[in-house]
């Protein structure tokens, strides 16, 4: 999800590295005990918290980001920058460029996909800010269409989800 481009054999030992992850995850010995777990960047999913190596605040809302390689994940119940609230796999074709992506988050992500993950009677904090995590050109040109849509307080870390319950 960054303009780097990722080898075949790194891509194996990340994922060896998550299922790793995943099965000590299971066995309590991974974020479930507080513990980060540092992961690909393309694999997290809605109602993941992370923290990532640039801070929220340094982030644009004007624009998709393009995503740091890793992030750490790490329990919501745990100091974290971000929580996903919507994943979404963008249609094949032409790169829309950096200005044309924004308008596609900014469709996909707010409104229902907002209000379906945090209530649609959920009193968000003022600060609370909407980001996007997209594809630049060469990933989307090797087939990465991956969108992340999540929330950060860009002051700094926050603990709890934001997920209605």
């Amino acid at each position: 999800m960054s303009a780097t481009s990722r080898t075949p054999g790194s891509r194996a030992a990340r994922g060896a590295a998550l299922a790793l992850a995943l099965f000590l995850g299971v066995c309590g010995a991974g974020p479930a005990s507080g513990a980060a777990v540092s992961g690909d960047t393309s694999d997290i999913a809605v109602g993941d918290c992370f923290n990532a190596s640039v801070a929220p605040k340094d982030y644009r809302t004007d624009k998709v980001t393009q995503a740091p390689l890793t992030v750490d994940t790490v329990p919501c119940d745990q100091p974290h920058q971000s929580e996903a609230y919507a994943v979404f796999t963008l249609p094949d074709g032409p790169y829309p460029g950096e200005a044309g992506l924004l308008p596609i988050a900014r469709e996909k992500c707010g409104g229902k996909a907002l209000s379906d993950y945090v209530g649609a009677d959920a009193k968000l904090s003022a600060t609370l800010t909407e980001y996007f995590f997209g594809p630049g050109a060469a990933n989307w040109k090797a087939g990465d269409r991956k969108l992340i849509c999540y929330l950060s307080e860009p002051a700094g870390k926050t603990t709890g989800s934001l997920r209605a319950t």
